[in-house]
């Protein structure tokens, strides 16, 4: 199973939830359809409401696993 470092350092991987550094989320790491590039991966919102699609990258810049706000 892939795993992802977060911006504040920690490893999170599929099914783990993680903040936005602007303090928005949680947000749920999830595998997206068959529709996506391979190995990018779906932050999907604890309402399901709100779907982002992910280059793995991605989740080291925009991501934390402990919720706080950075500038």
């Amino acid at each position: 199973m892939a795993t992802y470092r977060t911006k504040d350092g920690h490893t999170v991987r599929l099914g783990s939830t993680v903040w936005g550094i602007n303090g928005q989320g949680p947000f749920t790491l999830a595998e997206p359809d068959y529709s996506a590039p391979p190995g990018w991966i779906w932050a999907v919102s604890g309402d399901g409401e709100d779907i982002r699609l992910h280059a793995p990258e991605d989740i080291t810049l925009y991501y934390n696993l402990v919720r706080r706000v950075e500038i």
